[in-house]
């Protein structure tokens, strides 16, 4: 069997991990950072006598199934001298053997008495009946919080979220609770069930012989995920419950007294019949207090919490969690949970580890199993100590948050005592006493002058009184609490060194202290666990309290779609996206834009989420003008699936960007023209409304003809020429002339150009020299070897074939395209850089045709590369505006990327999309003001509250500079992007770094994705 890395948690996971590595990594095959691991595993189990290593215990990691003990030797002066030496040198050996032997055992006799105090602790919980668990003394109730969401939000909401909490919190304290238990525990985000929801959601396509395949891809997928170590918080509320009766507190010792003969025959029968007394009296005792129970769920139920009652499998995860502190996280996540426990169960618990603490070391060495492999851990429990003001939300995560950048599954223990309003009140007004006690020590019988911090003492007390008698709405309850929180490490120097740096990470605000005691601070993370001691105790109202927020996390995407990333903001998870989750739940638009400057990686990213989704089933179509997405219909996996139009060059076919036939009549077969439709149910005569409806949209179709025609023969005209007065009115008359039917092309509005020029019909002077002039330009445009496609050979119409439905990927290219460059003053442009404008404005509405031909419920995938050439354009932006009307309609998840925001906003009296856009997604921006001031509207998100800086510095990690002794460009090549899905606004690093299966779609998207896998 092959070993796994000490150091390799992801190994945990893997479900192929005995199997042997082949000689060529195959496409999803393990990282190459695993395979090395297990080809060095496999040398080191190699038959060769090994060098002596300082032995090293780490944390995640397996450790041998059975170590053999090292035989004790005994010191060379220890060793008896053999017969006949001298009696002097035996002497004064022999009492340094009696030395050694006396600090021997005293040696064994410590271990023994450490080892039987050991064994004779035993956990306080006796039992769980359904979300209670209970002791002798005391019985809990437990609830579940779900993560919530905090990045991004403004500070009014996030302060609001903070007192939501809080006033939760003041209710429970009015409703007669004294104690809280909050536990926030970790669990493996969950990866295998993305792939059993991402193989139900898709409709993938048939695996190619010799190419990745649907498994292999899933496979690789999980991998990658994995390698992260994801996880997702869960948070859970013990509410302390009335203290037990007398007589349940004695039932429940007595039967534990007699669980050691509870299989006799005779005291058997009396043991059973006790604990079964025990169970009949904690039951009585639930139902005494029901209304008391249903107070408490009705709180923690509502806003500011939405807690629900833990079920038996998330009781089930929180015990064994807490007992298994220090050891990898459970493979399968929560695990499903039978029911009740009872005291033989609860004694299970203490078998799940081995506890091992040296004195004076400042931490627990934790071992144990999981997944029927061996692990040990160092952990060390830190203490929140002295807490400055704390300025949250506007200048600081939450105090519970702090830490979660730093990538570790932190957990936390909170053990809250409650205090009422008249308790405050009580206790402030002793303290003020006492205050003024020592005052009138110093004043009236030493006659000295009083410290000042006496009177600032003083001061205090008397504002906190003040605040308490005036305040009505809860907040000012007051809190007593002790707050742990949990580091773990590989070893005892990686979980110091982890311990540092989240110390650091807390100053200077908050200190962190690493307390004696370690093993009692562990085992009061185990629900019924006593306190493990009184220091540090933090006294605050529930509003500071609540302002630690532990539950909240990076919340966006689902668990179902295609990967988008990771979230980079305090959780680090997969970013996970059902491209149709709008269109099939929300019905909301499927228009995405992405707005970047050249160079942030969208077009990237956007390539990748066509693969994936044209992997699943999907329906793409691509427009890039400058062509390096054309690989991807090269790709193995889309073998006879995919096709690459050149729409310019010499394999273009002239007249395929026809206006008059890229834009398709509507289809009489459309459900929306079905008579029997519920919106004709209201009509007197449904069959006539139908028929109505399609003939108006038939006509619309043709108005659409002429009003694109004469955009696209503008587009070919210089400024002073547009600024004629007479243009338009020459472009319009001509293109009436000729109609909208499907069956014309330009050539025929060319003629009825030049008609008008001939003073046909026409007696203004004006026009006709003015279409003259436009006809001789038009002309000589129309015999550009780029204008081919808009002007059909000579008696054809530029007939483009249907799609055929065995075409899943079409790519849509302009090769050799000469786009008008930045800045440049358009009576500037060649005329080659004129048709670059008509040109894409066509391409778009074939991409738009390719799409919108298809079936309605099929799936389908728009990406449209340089926005910004169809926004200068009114036929382009009604472009835009159909394709984010309509992709709701017609399951269109539409990818429009553009270099600034304002091509959404509708800037300049256009439309405005941007109630339109269910999800954005926004990268580097440049640093540019305007740019920044247009994400944030597109966002949705107010300004002036810091987001600015955010988005500013949005784009890779590193600096750049050619200075290789400062370059840190190579510490995080990830493309990073804020992304709104939704109400949910996180930020996520586009990071392929581990998704080595895709290593060949990377290399047709970017020839830098070798380089790290940057985006």
């Amino acid at each position: 069997m092959t070993m796994q890395s000490d150091n390799d948690i992801a190994a945990l996971f893997d479900p192929n991990f005995d199997e042997p590595e082949p000689a060529i990594v195959p496409p999803g095959a393990l990282p190459p950072s695993w395979a090395a691991a297990m080809a060095a595993n496999r040398a080191a189990s190699a038959p060769v006598a090994p060098a002596p290593v300082a032995p090293q215990e780490l944390a995640w990691s397996q450790a041998p199934a059975s170590v053999a003990p090292a035989p004790v030797v005994p010191a060379p002066e220890a060793i008896e001298e053999p017969a006949g030496t001298g009696k002097r040198r035996k002497n004064k050996r022999g009492k340094q053997a009696d030395a050694d032997a006396e600090f021997t055992r005293q040696a064994k006799a410590a271990k023994k008495r450490r080892e039987r105090e050991r064994k004779a602790v035993s956990l306080e919980l006796v039992g769980v009946e359904g979300n209670v668990t209970r002791t002798r003394r005391q019985s809990t109730a437990w609830f579940v919080q779900p993560p919530g969401p905090w990045n991004m939000r403004p500070v009014s909401k996030q302060r609001r979220y903070i007192q939501n909490e809080g006033l939760v919190v003041a209710n429970l304290a009015e409703a007669g609770v004294t104690g809280l238990h909050r536990r926030l525990v970790r669990t493996p985000w969950p990866v295998r069930q993305w792939a059993q929801n991402h193989d139900a959601w898709a409709d993938p396509i048939p695996d190619v012989p010799g190419a990745l395949s649907w498994a292999d891809y899933l496979r690789g997928q999980q991998h990658a995920m994995l390698w992260g170590n994801p996880t997702q918080k869960g948070r859970y509320w013990g509410v302390e419950l009335p203290p037990r009766s007398m007589l349940a507190q004695g039932l429940d010792t007595l039967g534990q007294w007699l669980v050691p003969v509870i299989d006799t025959p005779l005291l058997g029968k009396f043991a059973k019949l006790v604990r079964k007394w025990a169970r009949d009296a904690f039951l009585n005792e639930q139902k005494a207090i029901a209304d008391h129970l249903a107070t408490i769920e009705r709180h923690l139920s509502g806003q500011g919490v939405n807690a629900k009652p833990a079920s038996p499998a998330q009781m089930d995860y929180l015990l064994l969690r807490s007992a298994s502190l220090g050891l990898p996280l459970d493979a399968d996540g929560v695990i499903s949970g039978a029911g009740d426990w009872e005291e033989s169960d609860v004694a299970a618990l203490e078998d799940l580890t081995n506890l091992e603490l040296t004195p004076g070391d400042g931490y627990t060495t934790v071992r144990g199993q999981v997944g029927g492999r061996d692990y040990t851990g160092y952990v060390i429990a830190l203490t929140v100590g002295r807490m400055a003001p704390l300025p949250i939300p506007e200048k600081m995560l939450p105090w519970q948050v702090i830490g979660d950048p730093s990538g570790e599954p932190l957990e936390w223990s909170e053990r809250i005592k409650l205090k009422t309003k008249g308790q405050t009140l009580r206790s402030l007004r002793r303290l003020t006493d006492r205050i003024e006690s020592q005052f009138d020590h110093y004043t009236v019988e030493h006659d000295q002058v009083p410290p000042q911090e006496l009177a600032e003492q003083h001061a205090l007390a008397q504002r906190a009184i003040s605040d308490i008698e005036e305040d009505h709405s809860g907040l000012s309850v007051r809190t007593e609490g002790w707050y742990r929180v949990l580091v773990v490490g590989s070893s005892p120097e990686e979980a110091k060194e982890k311990v540092a740096l989240l110390q650091e990470m807390y100053a200077p605000r908050i200190r962190l202290e690493q307390e004696h005691g370690q093993y009692q601070l562990l085992r009061e993370f185990i629900p019924g666990e006593p306190l493990a001691n009184i220091a540090h105790c933090r006294r605050m109202n529930v509003e500071a309290l609540s302002a630690g927020m532990a539950a909240v996390g990076d919340r966006i995407g689902d668990r179902t779609g295609v990967v988008i990333g990771q979230t980079a903001s305090i959780a680090p998870r997969p970013a996970v996206w059902d491209l149709f989750a709008a269109h099939e739940k929300k019905h909301k638009s499927g228009l995405t834009p992405i707005v970047a400057v050249p160079g942030s990686g969208k077009t990237f990213l956007a390539g990748v989420l066509v693969y994936q989704a044209v992997r699943a089933g999907a329906y793409g179509v691509v427009l890039d003008p400058s062509g390096p997405l054309k690989k991807l219909a090269q790709l193995p996996e889309f073998r006879g699936i995919a096709e690459v139009q050149a729409l310019t060059g010499r394999t273009s076919r002239p007249g395929s960007l026809n206006p008059y036939r890229v834009i398709v009549d509507p289809r009489r077969d459309d459900p929306e023209y079905d008579p029997t439709s519920a919106d004709y149910a209201d009509d007197a005569d449904p069959v006539a409304a139908a028929q109505a409806q399609y003939e108006a949209d038939l006509r619309a179709a043709e108005a659409e003809r002429i009003s694109v025609a004469v955009s696209v023969l503008k587009m070919m005209l210089t400024p002073a020429r547009l600024e004629h007065q007479w243009t338009e009115t020459v472009l319009q008359t001509a293109a009436n002339t000729v109609g909208g039917g499907r069956n014309h092309n330009l050539n025929e509005v060319l003629a009825a150009i030049a008609s008008i020029g001939e003073g046909n019909n026409e007696t203004n002077a004006d026009l006709i020299s003015c279409a003259r002039s436009i006809h001789q330009d038009l002309s000589m445009m129309s015999q550009l070897a780029e204008a081919r496609v808009l002007f059909p050979g000579e008696g054809t119409v530029g007939d483009i074939p249907d799609a055929e439905r065995n075409v899943r990927l079409t790519v849509l290219t302009m090769p050799g395209l000469q786009l008008p460059p930045e800045g440049t003053d358009p009576a500037q442009w060649t005329p080659q850089q004129r048709m670059a404008g008509p040109l894409m404005h066509m391409a778009a509405w074939m991409a738009n045709r390719l799409v919108y031909e298809l079936p309605r419920y099929e799936r389908k995938v728009l990406f449209l590369d340089e926005n910004k050439y169809l926004e200068q354009t009114g036929a382009g932006r009604t472009l835009n505006l159909r394709i984010a009307r309509d992709s709701r309609k017609f399951k269109v998840r539409a990818l429009v990327c553009s270099q600034l925001p304002d091509d959404y906003l509708g800037v300049d009296g256009t439309d405005d999309k941007s109630a339109l856009t269910y999800e954005v997604i926004i990268g580097d921006l440049g640093g540019n003001a305007h740019a920044i001031e247009g994400a944030l509207k597109l966002l949705n998100l107010p300004a002036g509250e810091g987001y600015e800086s955010l988005l500013a510095g949005l784009g890779g990690g590193g600096e750049d500079t050619l200075d290789e002794d400062t370059d840190t460009e190579h510490l995080d090549q990830a493309r990073r992007f804020i992304v709104k899905m939704a109400d949910d606004i996180e930020l996520i690093r586009s990071d392929w770094t581990h998704f080595v299966h895709l290593a060949h779609v990377f290399e047709a998207l970017d020839s830098r994705a070798t380089r790290g896998g940057a985006a």
